[in-house]
């Protein structure tokens, strides 16, 4: 009788190497080191470019930041509209945020307010007025009771 032949191992594939994967990775971590630096200049509060160039702020517009206390040289930080209503919010170069709401049309004059930055809107106080924007939507309380809510829209700067 034969004797049986014990099975051979399967031939063991060519490795590759490291290249694609490890390009792949090379790359991976180049794209997330890109991202990282581009955060960093956003959030270190330099206003300069990696190339040096200063990056300007916009201004608040004139018209509203003589209205503002020590506005004059305020810088716009958003603006929004509404159905009928412009929301302008500048920072005085001693770092006060505004509020100022007024007509699109301007047919009454505008008022400024002091606000906050909630961390996902802002708020404004006038008493017995309080104005949140938050979640696309200005909502109005007056005494502490809603009174209204409009929604808003993100505009680069009111004319």
């Amino acid at each position: 009788m034969p004797r049986p032949v014990p099975p051979r191992p399967a031939p063991t594939k060519k490795k590759s190497g490291c290249f694609g994967s490890c390009f792949g990775l090379v790359v991976v971590f180049g794209l997330l080191s890109l991202a990282g630096k581009a955060c960093d200049s956003l959030d270190s509060g330099d206003p300069s470019n990696d190339d040096g160039r200063t990056v300007q702020s916009t201004p608040c517009p004139e018209r509203i930041a003589v209205q503002l206390p020590g506005g004059t040289s305020s810088e716009l930080v958003e603006a929004f509209r509404t159905n009928n209503k412009q929301i302008t919010l500048c920072r005085t170069a001693s770092g006060a945020l505004y509020y100022f709401g007024e007509f699109s049309d301007r047919r009454e004059k505008g008022i400024a307010m002091k606000a906050e930055d909630t961390g996902d809107g802002y708020t404004a106080r006038n008493a017995p007025y309080r104005y949140e924007i938050h979640d696309g939507v200005v909502t109005i309380y007056r005494s502490g009771e809603q009174i209204g809510e409009e929604s808003v829209t993100p505009e680069p700067s009111p004319s």
